[in-house]
């Protein structure tokens, strides 16, 4: 049996300041209306509501144009460009893209996350040629992050000039800013490398994606961030797979979905155990693939989505029968629970639906 990979990506939101950090005079105000609006899209796109977010992210959108705000413009061009891959509309998403590109260079902002996210569309599509491009392009993007001193470090195909691991003591504000900024260059210098590093295993290139991957890891280690630990474990899983090591791209698969549980990005959480279950189907492990499906199911039953929680648990059922499973083994009733629930959301849509 086959199992065809499909990577998913954690995606990037645009960092955006919100508040003035002084009185000084310079400050620009902040439309709270815009702020609250992809505050908003932000949390439903963490949930995996993806209509709603971009419903939000286009009212932001029309409120930034009605500004001529061009950070504004620039930041909800690029989350409903989030939003439209994850929908697998990647033409425009790539429409929206350059939008932000022009708004938020208009605007004097990075568009570095842009050109990342340009990356890996390029890479969905198998233009990898065009990737490799976009990841250049990125890499000497000024990072998002706080303003300051910037240089043009960097990681080209051949690997990274340098990784930085300053230490710097979280002691006082001022400190703790600069702490703050580093860790933002580490960990959007770090996301480079992890595209690098997929591309590469893509074109099965695995000493270039290993020698990126280490790169990432060195910066990530110090930095804070569930969501790019979580980045980290499925590339991970991506070049185990390309190596046939089908059990451990399952264990990084598993880490995967734990990580962005502890981010709170909650849309990605299934993505990451349906890859864990196909692994351990590829390694011969089909208990562990029937677990992973079905907590898949109770995802989209939570989700309120019972035709598709369905699948999930025929799947599992299927993954069941295809292995010796013992009287303690729990698994069974797990299924029927759930397969309970499911039957319950039908009959109150059936009996919604004919009131």
């Amino acid at each position: 049996m086959i199992v065809r990979f499909s990577f998913g990506f954690v995606f990037l939101t645009l960092l955006v300041v919100s508040g003035c950090r002084s009185s000084s005079v310079g400050e620009v105000a902040k439309d709270t209306r815009v702020r609250r609006l992809a505050d908003d899209g932000r949390e439903l796109f963490a949930e995996g509501d993806v209509e709603a977010a971009i419903k939000k992210y286009q009212s932001a959108v029309l409120r930034a144009w009605a500004m001529d705000d061009p950070t504004e413009s620039g930041n909800g061009a690029y989350n409903l460009a989030a939003c439209m891959v994850t929908d697998g509309d990647n033409g425009v998403a790539r429409d929206w893209l350059a939008d932000a590109r022009a708004e938020l260079t208009r605007g004097g902002e990075s568009i570095g996350n842009v050109w990342l996210l340009e990356s890996r569309i390029a890479i969905d599509d198998g233009r990898f040629a065009a990737a490799a491009r976009y990841l250049d392009a990125s890499a000497c993007a000024t990072p998002p992050c706080a303003v300051g001193d910037s240089t043009c470090e960097c990681p080209t195909s051949e690997g990274c000039k340098r990784c930085p691991l300053d230490c710097v003591p979280c002691v006082g504000r001022r400190l703790e800013a600069k702490r703050a900024e580093e860790d933002c260059r580490d960990g959007f210098t770090a996301q480079i490398h992890l595209t690098r590093a997929r591309l590469a295993a893509e074109q099965f290139d695995l000493a270039a994606a290993g020698k990126h991957f280490q790169c990432a890891c060195e910066l990530i280690s110090d930095v804070c961030s569930y969501e790019l630990h979580a980045e980290l474990q499925n590339v991970a899983a991506l070049i185990h797979v390309a190596k046939e090591e089908y059990l451990q791209a399952a264990w990084h698969f598993d880490r995967e979905a734990k990580y962005l549980r502890m981010a709170g990005n909650f849309r990605e959480v299934p993505g990451a155990l349906e890859l864990a279950a196909a692994a351990y189907q590829q390694a011969g492990m089909p208990r562990e693939a029937a677990d992973r499906l079905n907590r898949v199911a109770r995802v989209w039953v939570g989700r309120g989505d019972a035709k598709k929680a369905w699948e999930f648990v025929r799947a599992a059922s299927d993954a069941v029968d295809a292995c010796a499973i013992d009287d303690e083994d729990s698994i069974r009733i797990r299924l029927s629970l759930v397969a309970r629930q499911i039957e319950r959301m039908l009959k109150a849509d059936a009996y919604a639906t004919s009131h």
